[in-house]
């Protein structure tokens, strides 16, 4: 029973531990995606999605951006599928011990040999799309159809940027400690207030500055209260909504600790997608800007989403995602993502309004997960805790009864024989020298008896 109470009691710490298990690191891993020997990958995408976003603006080769976007992805998502084949991983990857002599231009040219496999596989994926969905194909989509489905799937890559960031979140958060301290729970509340205010007002007072050079420091941080304001009350109404598992979480040091971290974290991200649906809002912002935030914000995600999915991997017997192959499944993700973002600009007549729906999305995913993970942990505790305080009250209950215990073998051996005598005496009631009647059956004729050797 001990075992069991203390394995119970520990729950909650292993639920933490669990988290902070998937903190696979960030520099490693960007490390891996930056890679000299994988560096073509990286000018071909940018390549590459530069000219695929500039024919899609055409109205007649939009569908076949559309196509091309889609099969790169799945090119290089079948180029990260087969990366454990010892050919392909040379086939798409290089050797850096290997000297090459050529000329600087020959050299840097060749090593674009690495693209060809993820090339050729998303060759045939267009091919097969086009005989497919082509016009003239088996099932014909009609112009528009595709281009419509990934400019939506943004949305989607706001609800991974969501899920992905929160995964991260949560194993930052979640520190391994021993110390027991005493917790505060008014007092934590307002650090994340203040926090959260300082980077907002700090993050909106550098866009106001950028939105009107002319605008002094003071007067840009003036501007910025009404975001502040906003993003505070956000967190406000966020922690009332989960005053209750914070309450819980503040009675162990650890779990205090945790709901703090991942509260701010959490809270940061949401007030930088407040930021810029305000800005988009309020600033009115040029294109160019706005694409240049979403290639950074996509930059980001696929990142984050890379990291969410090795993490994952390293827990599991099936690994299709780790560090080897991490870089062709952000390629397969980033082309999509892409994509996305090209099919905005031209099937959607306001690319804003889309585009605020998906930081809303994000801004939604990131409050409900964090309020989702908080009720696990609390969960988890309270568990242990009810385990424990059974676990209790059975050996309170055994030691106010000690009479009621056991027997040992020597009882048990003689409350056995005599049972066993009382079964025998019982039988002295027969009457054994009277037969059993054996029932008379008339006029029924029985076959032979059959032999079988």
């Amino acid at each position: 029973m001990d075992s069991n109470g203390k394995e119970s009691g520990n729950s909650s710490q292993d639920l933490l531990a669990e988290y902070e298990s998937t903190n696979v690191s960030l520099i490693s891993l960007a490390k891996t995606l930056v890679s000299t020997s994988t560096m073509p990958h990286l000018f071909l995408i940018t390549i590459l999605s530069t000219v695929l976003y500039i024919t899609s603006s055409a109205d007649s080769l939009t569908n076949i951006s559309a196509m091309a976007f889609t099969s790169l992805s799945i090119g290089y998502g079948i180029s990260a599928l087969a990366s454990n084949n010892s050919s392909v991983k040379k086939w798409i990857t290089l050797d850096n011990e290997l000297i090459d002599e050529r000329p600087f231009i020959i050299r840097n040219l060749a090593k674009f040999r690495i693209c060809i496999f993820p090339l050729m596989m998303a060759t045939i994926s267009f091919f097969a799309m086009l005989f497919l969905f082509g016009d003239n194909g088996i099932i014909p989509l009609g112009d528009g159809v595709l281009p419509l489905v990934m400019g939506s799937l943004f949305v989607v890559w706001s609800i991974v940027q969501g899920t992905s960031f929160t995964k991260w979140a949560s194993s930052v958060s979640a520190k391994l400690t021993d110390k027991q301290k005493p917790t505060h729970l008014s007092m934590s509340v307002a650090f994340s207030i203040g926090v959260i205010a300082l980077i907002s007002s700090a993050l909106a007072a550098t866009f106001y500055k950028i939105h009107d050079l002319d605008l002094s420091i003071s007067g840009a941080f003036l501007d910025s209260l009404p975001f502040t304001l906003i993003t505070v009350l956000v967190l406000v109404a966020n922690v009332a909504y989960n005053w209750q598992q914070k309450k819980l979480a503040s009675m162990k040091y650890r779990l205090h600790n945790f709901s703090n971290r991942w509260t701010i974290i959490c809270h940061v991200f949401i007030s930088w997608h407040l930021l810029t649906l305000w800005r988009q809002i309020f600033l009115d912002p040029t294109n160019i800007q706005v694409l240049l935030e979403e290639l950074i914000l996509m930059i980001f995600t696929v990142f984050i989403a890379i990291w969410s999915m090795t993490a994952k991997g390293y827990k599991s017997n099936f690994k299709p995602i780790n560090e080897e192959n991490a870089l062709s499944w952000g390629l397969a993700f980033g082309y999509a993502y892409a994509g996305s973002v090209a099919m905005l600009t031209t099937v959607f007549d306001d690319i804003r309004t889309v585009m605020q729906i998906g930081h809303a999305v994000v801004i939604i995913a990131v409050l409900v997960i964090h309020r989702k993970v908080l009720t696990d942990i609390i969960g988890q505790d309270n568990l242990a805790v009810e385990v424990s305080r059974i676990v209790e009250q059975t050996r309170d209950s055994k030691g106010e009864n000690p009479n009621i215990e056991q027997l040992d073998d020597a009882d048990k051996t003689q409350l056995e024989t005599d049972s066993q005598e009382e079964s025998w005496q019982e039988d002295h009631d027969v009457d054994w020298e009277n037969g059993e009647e054996v029932p008379v059956i008339e006029d029924v004729e029985w076959d032979p008896i059959i032999e079988v050797d």
